[in-house]
């Protein structure tokens, strides 16, 4: 019984070992497929009006670049990447296959995009992250998902805005839109010099803020965990915020202000923008 099992053990290992060294063999995979083939797509930009990636645990990297075309890549061992055009619907979806053991292995799905694309982009990733480097991108509708991963998007302008981070990071940096709304269910959440109607909740993590400019209102609801916001000294706002479990505090220069432990209401200008936080356990920092 023993020597079968032996002989059953080292058969398991050559194959294992054929196996890793077929896999690199381009157009064939024994633990899966790796055909050139799935491994990059190309579609002219005027034919497109909305990209739509669906991402199970790849990372997804958005790129806008001086050109025509739009140009998808898949990296990694064992890796597909399936492209279809529905009427003026570019859809892609990139997903490991088979197995392959060095899991460490970098697996990333590049997407390049023209400057001037000005139409609609929706990610959802599993368990990898979404990195969206706009250029200067103005988009209509932006859509972002991520499961685990981190979620990061910076130099972007956009209509409408969907943020929605599971159990990573999530940050923004440098963004216009008309509206946004951002969700994460556990992770920080860092935004910095972004702009538009903001409504933020956050079940569990920290979130910190800091404006540059306030040109709409802003909601931000928490259940658990501190928010810090750094607000420009020149805001023309009316701020109310109220903690269930924690202390508000403040450095801000309002002109009108009422703080207590859990509670605080502000006034710079005019009041013209509101501002209204809502945490259920965490701490509140204004400055």
């Amino acid at each position: 019984m023993k020597k079968t099992v032996g002989k059953l053990l080292i058969i398991a290992g050559i194959l294992i070992l054929v196996g890793m060294m077929l896999n690199g063999r381009e157009g064939f995979s024994f633990f899966g497929f790796d055909d050139e083939s799935a491994r990059t797509y190309h579609a002219q930009g005027k034919d497109i009006d909305k990209i739509d990636i669906d991402a199970k645990s790849i990372t997804v990297n958005i790129q806008a670049e001086n050109r025509d075309d739009i140009k998808a890549e898949i990296s990694g061992k064992n890796v597909r990447l399936d492209s279809s055009e529905q009427g003026r619907t570019l859809r892609l979806s990139a997903d490991s296959k088979g197995f392959w053991p060095f899991f460490w292995s970098k697996k990333e799905l590049i997407v390049k995009i023209p400057s001037e694309y000005k139409e609609d982009l929706a990610i959802s990733s599993g368990s990898g992250n979404v990195k969206l480097s706009g250029g200067g991108l103005h988009l209509r509708n932006v859509a972002l998902k991520s499961g685990s991963g981190s979620l990061k998007a910076d130099d972007l302008q956009a209509e409408d805005l969907s943020v929605k981070g599971t159990s990573g990071s999530v940050r923004l940096e440098n963004v216009q839109t008309a509206a946004a709304d951002i969700r994460s269910t556990s992770g920080n959440t860092k935004l910095e010099n972004v702009t538009g109607k903001l409504s933020i909740k956050q079940t569990s993590g920290n979130l910190r803020a800091s404006f540059t400019e306030i040109n709409d209102s802003l909601s931000i609801k928490q259940t658990s965990g501190n928010t810090k916001l750094s607000l420009p000294d020149d805001a023309d706002i009316s701020l109310e915020a109220e903690s269930t479990s924690g202390n508000i505090s403040h450095s801000y220069s309002f002109d009108q202000v009422a703080n207590e432990k859990r509670t605080l209401t502000g006034k710079k200008g005019n009041g013209k923008n509101k501002i209204d936080i809502s945490i259920t356990s965490g701490n509140v920092s204004i400055e």
